[in-house]
């Protein structure tokens, strides 16, 4: 074969290995990818409220909460979070950044099925979830390997420099460095090439237990806890969230006359739609819950599951309900 036939033969296979569809060998990889070590281990928690208008009210503070500022120990995935990732990673035909994570191809046949307004199954949706986690995993060993360099780089600095420093002095007869000399060598704003900047973090989580804390917030697929821990990812704990008066919340949602009922519904048809889904949503994961956890094998971590329930103080009712000045 000629030279010019030779290059059009590659060409085509270049051209054929662009269209060709993601790589399956991922799968694989990723289901039996470990996700907690006996070094490494993480508490995965399920955050739900217990209807749609506690999910609205204590959710939302919870992400905030988690957010700002940060915590080093804790980590919040979300529905939103998911699904932005999934149209960031998930695209075959965009240009992909050099430092893609492992198991990336996870998020493509999910794209796929949210372009044609699809549900994602829970199956994929676990292995998405699991791809997440390795990459909390994965952030959270670099972090603390960079602050055991940086306390070994601070160390390593100060031992030598003081050495240093009286044998100068023992040899020219001299006492310490003066304090000039000090806050030259100390007070510079120029950062050395190996020095790492850490962000900054509040420092308040426990002391012992896990090395990280992971909340799912948004996800009400109560199989998707099966799923996640046929694919070695196992749920600690679900947290229910209450309010502790449910008909106060709901006086206050309702509208004062049936003229603004009806205005709301014709300015708002979305929210009006989507409400008793979401409300359909709630009650079938509260409702088959039990039984998901329960027909688990003799042997699966299923049946640790705890099931935590937490209700939320009504924080604008008055703490002194007696007027002081009347007794």
């Amino acid at each position: 074969m000629s030279p010019a036939g030779a290059k059009k033969g590659s060409a085509k296979k270049s051209n054929n290995a662009v269209v060709q569809p993601f790589n399956k060998n991922w799968e694989a990889g990723l289901v039996k990818a470990t996700f907690d070590e006996d070094s490494w281990q993480a508490c995965v928690s399920v955050v739900v409220g217990d209807s749609p208008q506690e999910e609205e009210n204590f959710i939302q503070p919870l992400v905030l909460a988690l957010q700002q500022p940060q915590r080093k120990l804790f980590t919040l995935l979300t529905w939103d979070s998911t699904l932005a990732k999934i149209h960031k990673l998930g695209n075959p035909k965009t240009k992909k950044p050099d430092d893609l994570p492992m198991f990336y191809e996870v998020t493509e046949p999910a794209k796929v099925l949210l372009d044609a307004r699809e549900e994602i199954p829970c199956d994929l949706l676990a292995k998405i979830l699991k791809f997440e986690l390795l990459q909390v995993k994965t952030s959270d060993l670099q972090r603390r390997e960079a602050e055991q360099l940086k306390c070994e780089g601070q160390a390593g600095k100060v031992l030598p420099c003081s050495d240093s420093k009286a044998k100068t002095s023992d040899k020219k007869g001299k006492g310490p460095p003066s304090a000039l000399e000090y806050s030259k060598e100390k007070k510079t704003k120029l950062k050395r090439r190996d020095d790492v900047e850490l962000p900054i973090y509040i420092d308040d989580e426990p002391d012992g237990g896990p090395q990280h804390y992971i909340l799912f917030v948004g996800f009400h697929q109560p199989h998707l806890i099966g799923q996640l821990d046929a694919i070695g990812v196992h749920i600690a704990n679900v947290i229910k969230l209450r309010s502790e008066h449910k008909e106060s919340l709901a006086e206050q949602e309702e509208p004062n006359s049936q003229e603004e009922a009806e205005q709301g519904l014709q300015t708002s048809p979305v929210l009006a739609a989507e409400s008793p889904v979401n409300a359909m949503k709630l009650d079938l994961f509260w409702s088959h819950l039990r039984s998901v956890l329960d027909c688990g094998p003799p042997d699966s971590q299923l049946h640790d599951v705890i099931q935590l329930s937490y209700t939320v103080p009504d924080l604008t009712l008055p703490f002194q309900t007696q007027d002081p000045q009347s007794a």
